[in-house]
């Protein structure tokens, strides 16, 4: 898929700083950000020139989708994408007690108990479902329900079946976005929101998506937002019946990590092959917000290179 290639080839051409960032690894990265733009009836916009898991990705947007904020429900569907990460409230109490006990020499030692601590801690905080689903709710986490994390009293927004509804009522309207950007539940979030909104727009019958990132992973995280956004799509157009226009991604800290150029060149010396198509079954359809990662889609003649491995910056 050569409009992301080319994201990643600007970089490399025009990146003329490395800057330290909380992570610890160093970035380069263009301050101007970068624009994806793929049409729909050229295939799915799966990376080919990489092996990508999609099963992953799909497991990850039916969690989101469902409002779910306990990592155990994803890593008892194989689904690992958010191991090293937990609500930094409940990490921080454990992570005071573990020091005083253990009482670390060095910082790498400080690290290693903090990083054991959040690999453990299955809530990740209100995350992006439960901002798409109950924005406005007060969090809270129970591990018995993945369900019931939120205020039944006060159950808040639920932006997704806001904008289903509005598709097939009001598709002109101007106004039909998800937010995940809220300051507020912020300091129990394990991640603030990376890619922080989407909005829907109909036109000439079609349905388009653009989503907005406020910090892009280039080699990584993009990939796969690439993906999970390309399928919400398909999710939105089959739920609305409007068939799917242009996928739009909004870049703005467009970056690589010094530890990912290497695996950045690589992949750009392979030609990407034509993309695979994607089916969402009528079978086992029973609408948007019940769907199911496990037999609700069906990716079909996806050709691609090896996988390149590398480290998440943490």
């Amino acid at each position: 898929m050569q409009a992301y290639l080319n994201i990643l080839q600007n970089i490399l051409d025009n990146a003329h700083d490395e800057r330290k960032n909380r992570t610890g690894i160093p970035d380069i990265g263009i301050g101007y950000g970068a624009t994806f733009i793929h049409d729909m009836a050229d295939g799915f916009p799966l990376i080919t020139t990489k092996k990508m898991g999609l099963k992953n990705i799909a497991t990850e947007l039916e969690f989101f989708l469902k409002g779910y904020t306990d990592k155990k429900w994803l890593q008892d569907r194989n689904c690992h994408i958010w191991d090293e990460w937990a609500n930094p409230f409940t990490v921080e109490s454990q992570y005071n007690i573990s020091v005083a006990k253990l009482q670390p020499q060095t910082r790498a030692e400080e690290i290693a108990i903090h990083n054991r601590i959040a690999d453990a801690e299955r809530d990740l905080g209100p995350i992006y479902g439960f901002q798409w689903r109950h924005f406005g709710s007060e969090y809270h986490f129970n591990p018995e329900n993945p369900a019931d994390n939120f205020d039944k009293h006060n159950p808040g927004i639920d932006q997704v079946k806001n904008a289903i509804d509005k598709l097939k009522n009001y598709p002109n309207d101007r106004r039909i976005l998800v937010n995940a950007w809220n300051p507020g539940d912020m300091p129990q979030m394990s991640l603030p929101p990376c890619h922080v909104m989407h909005q829907l727009i109909v036109r000439d019958g079609k349905l388009n998506l653009i989503w907005t990132q406020r910090s892009c992973d280039m080699f990584l995280g993009i990939p796969y937002n690439i993906a999970s956004y390309a399928l919400l799509l398909l999710l939105y157009a089959k739920e609305t019946n409007l068939k799917p226009g242009i996928l739009k991604g909004e870049l703005h800290d467009a970056h690589i990590y010094t530890n990912h150029i290497d695996q950045v060149k690589t992949q750009l010396t392979r030609t990407p092959y034509p993309l695979p198509t994607l089916e969402i079954p009528d079978e086992n359809w029973h609408g948007m917000l019940n769907w199911s990662a496990s037999d609700g889609f069906k990716l079909k003649n996806y050709v691609c290179y090896d996988r390149i491995r590398a480290d998440v910056a943490r």
